[in-house]
């Protein structure tokens, strides 16, 4: 197996809503610093067209405990939109349910775990079944999909990471309080359900890419963050996108088909109600040649960076 074979799936999670499941939402959030302190400056971009306007944001779901990247732009951005729009909402109630996770990623006469990897792989999770314990002790009842995932989080637990000082949690905070709506561009059920049904080739890929991650998890995140908080689209761009090229297809589900969707959702939503919308979206959604702008120009939106 490339270890290079597609984006590393710790990186595909945290700029997913998979992170949020495991690694909290709203409880306890916290308000980020005065903006005016604050010297990350992660990209930000807006579209317009006719009377509508766009912010469009990429965040990465979990961030360092303490992290600050609220910025000036981001803040003013935020806080003159009418509305926001996330990938979901209601990750709380799954949070603490994982309703939808166990619904569609158990399922009875499952080969084991280990019966589904390489021999490289199969010693990888053991000394992470090793590493973490009971945490990965009932695995075996998951489909491919949902282990990578669980296998993913256990990777991450070590990194003192928190969704609720990321921007969803702190811009639908900000949102809830001057009472204005937060929307969802998809449902949970829809965007597990896109991992739900994935042949079992492309989601023993994910299990296998979550073992290799596993070992390289804090260096993975640390490159993340860095290019994100700095506003570095090239490299985030070579980290997510480019190594799709060996897997099309996973691209295809994962990344470009809901870039298309969302599009034409605000698209058509932003017709219908003009105003001004802000744009919460994974940071790898706004990167590449099929991304969330590139759709939206192709239905005539104009489209600007401003951070």
């Amino acid at each position: 197996m490339n270890k290079r074979r597609l984006a590393p799936l710790l990186l595909l999670a945290l700029a997913s809503l998979t992170a949020l499941l495991w690694l909290g939402w709203r409880i306890g959030a916290l308000t980020q610093p005065d903006p005016a302190t604050v010297t990350a400056r992660p990209a930000l971009w807006q579209a317009s067209k006719g009377e509508a306007r766009l912010w469009l944001f990429g965040t990465i779901h979990a961030v360092p405990r303490g992290e600050a990247w609220l910025s000036p732009a981001i803040a003013k951005a935020a806080d003159e939109s009418d509305r926001l729009y996330l990938e979901v909402t209601g990750l709380e109630g799954e949070r603490k349910s994982r309703a939808v996770f166990e619904r569609l990623g158990r399922r009875a006469g499952l080969p084991p775990i280990a019966a589904r990897l390489s021999p490289e792989d199969a010693e990888r999770y053991q000394a992470l079944q090793a590493s973490h314990g009971a945490a990965l002790d009932q695995l075996d009842g998951y489909e491919s999909w949902a282990a990578a995932l669980l296998l993913n989080a256990a990777a991450a637990s070590g990194l003192s990471l928190t969704a609720a000082e990321a921007g969803e949690a702190v811009l639908e905070q900000r949102f809830d309080k001057a009472s204005r709506p937060v929307l969802g561009l998809e449902t949970i059920d829809q965007q597990l359900g896109l991992f739900d049904r994935m042949p079992e080739s492309e989601q023993r890929l994910l299990l296998s890419q979550s073992l290799t991650d596993a070992a390289q998890a804090p260096a993975l995140y640390r490159s993340l963050f860095t290019a994100w908080a700095s506003g570095d689209v090239a490299r985030l761009e070579r980290e997510f996108i480019a190594p799709f090229a060996r897997a099309p297809a996973l691209r295809a589900r994962l990344i470009d088909g809901r870039n298309e969707r969302w599009a034409r959702h605000l698209d058509t939503a932003m017709t219908a109600k003009p105003g001004t919308a802000f744009v919460a979206v994974g940071a790898g959604h706004l990167v590449g040649d099929a991304s969330l702008q590139t759709r939206l120009a192709a239905r005539g939106w104009r489209i600007d960076r401003v951070q």
